[in-house]
């Protein structure tokens, strides 16, 4: 087919196409150019919606599962195994945080001198551990590691986990299948954590460079993937997406209005952003085949700049596409409300230190004592500052992060100093979301 200003003349269908490749291209070959069934093929199944009383998207936490059992080998749930979940809504929104599983300590990428602070397990055997055939410390083999997370966070008052996600990739430490301890650890909870998708895209450069076969790099020196490739959509969904919320159960997805919620990071990934728009609209149509139910997409902000807001004629910019946005970097920068067609998310975090990563070319600290623009330097006063500054009538949460450790913004448990270097309670900065929690007033 001829194209015009370098982009193909029916760029939707093209990228419906790639997105829908059938289930044995994505399990067994390399993407390649062959010719697909017209997407107009594909049975559509209407959305499912919540009643809203005020009119406003309302976020559904899971009801609580049948327990999955503990296997040596891990347990594989299917994403059609469980009914879509309907409970009483809450009044207060919903609080998420960012997980990081990418850890195999003491064994890989656990080098004590990034840390500015130093979690339970790192160094030493996880305290409690009660199965060491498992792994023995703070890793994403050890399934004992994630039920103590998940427990530390649902005691925390948060409701919502974001598993930082990479698909498949030839690092030894979270891959795909770590899931599914995370998910087999969050069933045994009393009331289980809805987990949605941290769609970490610069997998998505790996990948593409991996399938060129110049090797899985990424970073500001390696090319990006040029969304006009009409491939670009199946290392986002074939590759990635639908292998995520595949390994998680349906009454276990974190949801808006019943759909299940994908929060992306940056698009440092991606040229061509002019069909990000595009792009995004080819995924949630493949989601909803697969799946019968589109996804609550929400964006990080770089994904809505003026490149992305201006498409060829004819193509959706990624504003029209997506339900949410939010800043990335809240940790470093300060809180953030981003608001997209009524949905407001707030982020937050508890301050930022990457100068012992080092490969870091300009390291950027933002000290946790010191709040945003200035004031009265104390412990946590970063964190509890972009706490206070979150407005009542937010619609979601989301802490950045529980566990990034060499960036120096998590919140999980750990031994934390003050600035003359005496030691604070490990759950100090839990402590503080508590409070803040238990004081915020939402909108009625």
């Amino acid at each position: 087919m001829k194209c015009r200003g370098g982009f193909p003349v029916s760029i939707i269908s093209c990228w419906l196409s790639v997105v829908l490749l059938v289930t044995t291209l994505a399990a067994c070959s390399p993407p390649q150019a062959v010719d697909l069934l017209p997407s107009a093929t594909a049975t559509e199944t209407p959305v499912p919606v919540l009643p809203s009383p005020t009119g406003r998207a309302t976020p559904t936490l899971p009801r609580t599962p049948t327990t999955i059992p503990l296997s040596p080998t891990p347990v594989i749930p299917t994403a059609t195994a469980f009914p879509q979940s309907v409970q009483t809504l809450r009044r207060e929104p919903p609080l998420g945080t960012f997980f990081f599983y990418w850890y195999n300590c003491p064994q890989q990428e656990c080098d004590v001198r990034q840390l500015l602070a130093v979690p339970p397990g790192w160094l030493t055997p996880l305290p409690g551990d009660p199965d060491p055939r498992d792994g023995f410390s703070y890793s994403s083999y050890n399934y004992d590691w994630y039920e103590q997370e998940l427990r530390t966070m649902a005691a925390t008052g948060i409701d919502m986990v974001f598993p930082v996600s990479w698909g498949n990739h030839p690092h030894p430490w979270f891959r795909n299948d770590r899931l599914d301890l995370l998910v087999q650890a969050n069933g045994v909870l009393e009331q289980p954590l809805a987990i949605g998708m941290f769609l970490d895209t610069t997998a998505q450069q790996g990948m593409y460079q991996e399938f060129l076969g110049k090797g899985y790099r990424f970073g500001p020196d390696v090319p990006r993937l040029p969304l006009s490739d009409p491939r670009s959509g199946y290392f986002f969904y074939n590759l990635h997406i639908r292998d995520f919320f595949s390994r998680v159960p349906r009454e276990m997805w974190a949801t808006i209005d019943g759909r299940p919620i994908i929060i992306t990071y940056t698009a440092l990934c991606c040229d061509n952003l002019e069909l990000s728009g595009t792009l995004w609209r080819a995924v949630k149509e493949a989601f909803q085949a697969d799946f019968g139910v589109e996804p609550w997409l929400i964006l990080e902000e770089t994904w809505l700049n003026p490149q992305a807001l201006a498409p060829p004629p004819g193509l959706p910019d990624s504003a029209q596409v997506a339900d949410g946005v939010y800043r990335w970097g809240t940790a470093l920068l300060g809180p953030y409300t981003g608001e997209l067609r009524g949905f407001k998310v707030s982020s937050v975090g508890p301050g930022f230190d990457n100068s012992r990563i080092p490969w870091v070319r300009e390291p950027r600290i933002q000290p946790r004592d010191e709040p945003p623009g200035g004031g009265w330097v104390e412990p946590g006063a970063f964190l509890r500052a972009s706490l206070a500054a979150i407005p009542r009538d937010t619609d979601l949460v989301l802490i950045e992060t529980w566990n990034e450790w060499p960036e120096n913004t998590a919140v999980a448990p750990a031994a934390y100093t003050d600035r003359e270097g005496r030691l604070l309670p490990p759950d100090f900065y839990l402590q503080i979301i508590r409070e803040w929690r238990a004081h915020f007033t939402p909108l009625p």
